[in-house]
């Protein structure tokens, strides 16, 4: 019996253990404005939290204030919520070549109520675990490595400065700032339906960018989707270059467009197929590669310059406006390109049957070769084929414009016996390349 009594005794005593060894301890920062994780005294109850027996809920509040906390070693923990001011950095530690790790291991990862910057000058502070920043939420990262998905809700904002990254995905539903010489570089894909402003930064994606209907990329810097970059929302290049390279592919069903005098550069290994709008200001938008104008597609030209390899104007798309355009141009059977006013076209044009170059109240440079078997409509425009043209097939129409009549001789904007007598003037004229 008294045996029985010990086991029994023995057995409640490994469960009482099991019961202490696995509490969970919601641990409260009280160190004031400054101090470091590891200080027992700093936290309440006065153990430095660290999951090992027990396991942390911890919550950093700064309250009216700002709390600076230094990590100089690696901590494990459950959950980690901050309110207010807060900054988390790596104080000198003892292992300079290593990095400082955070982990956090409960689903509910890190999330932010306030300003939270987490800080580090030689890129050795990690944060293992999910991060959530909340609506009115400030987070600057600041030589940060996360290795979790990243979620920026509406109304939050992110500040990115010097070099940054994520293991996992990431998601902006809020603003997304990446100011001079920083960068951000995102191991999985990311999903923009907020706002993302470079200011000479970078932002790279090692799998696929995303930016929904809802979604502006906008400034002026480096982006890099390496898997895909698919556009549903608007990118628009503003305040000098923006750039936008891919080793896969690159779909518009949105807006690409450049703020005037600022310039859009687009690099892929693919074609380019728009299904959305292009829209090119002043400055220019350059494509390294080809670019096709596939069916319900728009292109406005606005006095820039539309740059490509070659631009493929598919049947239904639609393509209209003056500036100019460095490219071969093709228009497929049934397709068409209506230029107003100065356009130079730097390039070989090439109008099959059942196409059409329209031209409108102005002239259309073309210094490569073009060849016509299609229609060339001039409503008070006029064509100049530098590079020669392969035309005897060509049905060349001309009418008047709404500003402009191709017989108003003399550009008196009146058609009269004045414009016959200036024709007389002239007759026998013939082109250089006739």
């Amino acid at each position: 019996m008294f045996k029985k009594v010990l086991i029994l005794t023995a057995i409640l005593s490994i469960f009482s253990t099991c019961t202490v060894q696995a509490a969970v301890i919601d641990s409260n920062w009280i160190g004031g404005g400054q101090g470091e994780w590891g200080n027992a005294n700093n936290w309440d109850p006065a153990i430095v939290p660290d999951n090992g027996a027990n396991t942390f809920v911890v919550t950093i509040d700064a309250g009216a204030g700002e709390v600076e906390i230094g990590l100089r070693q690696r901590r494990t923990i459950s959950q980690l919520d901050c309110f207010g001011v807060v900054e988390l950095a790596v104080w000198p530690h003892d292992w300079q070549n290593s990095p400082v790790i955070l982990t956090v291991v409960d689903v509910n990862g890190l999330t932010n109520y306030g300003e939270l910057e987490f800080y580090s000058d030689n890129r050795q502070f990690e944060i293992n675990g999910d991060v959530t920043n909340t609506a009115g939420a400030e987070l600057v990262l600041e030589g940060a490595e996360i290795n979790g998905n990243f979620y920026n809700a509406a109304g939050a904002v992110v500040e990115v400065e010097i070099e940054n990254d994520t293991g996992g995905d990431f998601e902006n539903a809020g603003i997304l700032i990446i100011i001079h010489a920083s960068d951000l570089l995102i191991d999985g894909n990311a999903h923009n339906t907020g706002l993302v402003n470079l200011y000479d930064g970078e932002l790279g994606i090692d799998q696929i960018l995303d930016n929904n209907s809802t979604g502006l990329i906008k400034g002026f810097g480096l982006i890099y989707a390496n898997q895909m970059l698919q556009n549903k929302g608007t990118i628009c290049a503003y305040g000098g270059c923006l750039a936008i390279s891919s080793e896969g592919t690159i779909v518009n069903q949105g807006t690409l467009s450049n703020y005037p005098v600022s310039s859009l550069h687009i690099k892929s290994p693919a074609n380019v197929n728009n299904y959305g709008n292009i829209e090119v200001n002043s400055g220019g938008i350059a494509f390294d590669c080809d670019l096709v104008n596939e069916q319900d597609g728009v292109i406005n030209l606005v006095g820039g310059n539309l740059a490509a390899a070659n631009i493929i104007q598919t049947a239904d798309a639609n393509f209209a406006g003056f500036g100019t355009i460095t490219a071969n141009v093709e228009i497929e059977t049934g397709g068409k390109i209506s230029l107003t006013g100065p356009t130079n076209i730097i390039g070989d044009v090439n109008i099959p049957a059942g196409a059409t170059l329209e031209i409108s109240d102005g002239q259309t440079l073309i210094t490569g070769h073009t060849i016509c078997d299609g229609t060339i409509h001039l409503i008070g425009g006029t064509v100049i084929f530098q590079g020669g043209c392969d035309c005897a097939d060509c049905n060349i129409t001309h009418e008047p414009g709404a500003d402009r009549n191709h017989f108003d001789i003399n550009a008196d904007g009146i058609e009269n016996l004045e414009d016959f007598a200036s024709f007389t003037e002239n007759w026998l004229w013939q082109a250089s390349w006739y």
